[in-house]
């Protein structure tokens, strides 16, 4: 059953179809839009900012009024503003990129002595997010922690941006359907020095690919090889992969594999997931976080048709690295692409907060393989070599304990 815990600890198990925002705004339904409209974003850019307002109102009402949902010293105009990348001055983008590079290059920090020979791909601190992430692969996906488990680890690698490599900006993060129809000309991708680096280098005459678990076939990308200029063009990763197609797998989970940093833009994948049609009726048609969280996954048994969902489409539409399921925050660019997904959580808490910000629904285990607890807001999730474990009930408000930030 689908429930929603409030601050005063009651569960409320049905939600009524038309919902009220924060403050008092009827929250709005896909049905409230033309085709047009949800297509060309304007839909979703009118909900982003009645989420923002919802948010500024409960930042300003949330001692004052009975049902405050958290005791925090942020507030939404002391928040931190994440942004999305093309938005940065070329200043920020460059001491981002600078930042990213410096924390593929550093020593482990969390990786003790003992366990090195377990861990022989190990070789720097991002390293240690990459071995993080595929370590807890079948526990963070398809399941009740996914948005909040992703949420954190990537607040994670912000502030070892800014600890350990003299970062002063914030987390920006990559709106995909603004690059939809055509993510290999994306401002993202041109391959200069206030990029994230280029696309991979294009290898010919590829035939289509199957992947057997969605029963899906696509074609080549427009890529496919190594980063060719920019940031990350000379950067070797040494973890993974575990489960790509057309590539030499490796044979044991954290084995040392150095290699280039590959993309291949595909837009196969986001023109199917990631435009304004799928972002807008995934977050207005899916009032229960159980259909939410599933939908934007691609695990949607309702419709045949979504096999990836706007995450995976993310993953798939960028390609090469970021395409395999275990070792994907190989590449950089992973962090800005959970930035949006993480936007995209954080609009639907918003747009009616009191039901959906301490929501969640599911178990610990993809698809629930081998059956699992129910999870809740008193669980620990585990952060392995990135950092200690968090309780689940800290990571659901961005104005709230470890977090101070909002999006644009």
């Amino acid at each position: 059953m689908m429930y929603t815990i409030l601050a005063t600890g009651l569960l409320v198990a049905t939600l009524a179809s038309a919902q009220v925002g924060v403050s008092g705004a009827q929250t709005p339904q896909s049905s409230d839009y033309t085709p047009e409209q949800i297509a060309d974003g304007t839909a979703f850019n009118n909900v982003s900012r009645m989420a923002l307002e919802n948010m500024q109102y409960n930042s300003a009402h949330r001692n004052t009024i009975g049902h405050s949902i958290t005791t925090t010293n942020c507030t939404y105009e002391i928040a931190q503003q994440r942004q999305e990348w093309r938005t940065l001055d070329t200043a920020t983008r460059k001491s981002f990129t600078s930042a990213a590079t410096c924390l593929m290059k550093l020593p482990p920090t969390h990786m003790t002595a003992a366990e090195a020979p377990y861990y022989p791909g190990i070789k720097s601190r991002h390293d240690e997010y990459v071995a993080t992430h595929i370590n807890y692969t079948l526990n963070i996906h398809d399941t009740a922690d996914f948005f909040a488990w992703h949420r954190m680890f990537i607040h994670f690698w912000e502030q070892d941006l800014k600890n350990l490599c003299g970062y002063t900006g914030v987390l920006p993060y990559w709106n995909w359907a603004l690059d939809a129809a055509a993510p290999q000309d994306s401002p993202l991708f041109t391959g200069d020095a206030y990029s994230m680096g280029s696309n991979g280098k294009y290898i010919a005459n590829r035939t289509d690919t199957w992947l057997a678990l969605q029963d899906v076939t696509f074609p080549p990308g427009t890529g496919g090889g190594c980063v060719l200029s920019g940031p990350f063009s000379n950067t070797t990763i040494h973890l993974g992969p575990l489960d790509l197609p057309n590539t030499p797998n490796v044979n044991s989970t954290f084995q040392y594999n150095p290699r280039c940093l590959a993309r291949d833009l595909n837009p196969y994948f986001t023109q199917t997931y990631n435009t304004y049609t799928n972002l807008t009726t995934t977050l207005l048609d899916n009032i229960y976080i159980s259909n939410f969280q599933s939908v934007s996954q691609g695990y949607d048994s309702a419709n045949n048709a979504n096999k990836f969902g706007v995450h995976g489409g993310g993953h798939w539409g960028t390609g090469g690295s970021m395409s395999d399921f275990h070792s994907s925050p190989a590449d950089p660019l992973f962090f800005l692409h959970h930035g949006m997904i993480d936007r995209f959580w954080t609009i639907w808490q918003n747009l009616d907060l009191y039901r959906r910000q301490n929501v969640i629904s599911g178990t610990s285990t993809l698809g629930n393989s081998p059956p699992s607890a129910e999870m809740t807001l008193e669980d620990l999730l585990p952060f392995g070599f990135v950092a200690g474990d968090v309780r689940f009930g800290d990571v659901m408000d961005t104005l709230s304990g470890a977090f101070c930030y909002r999006y644009d």
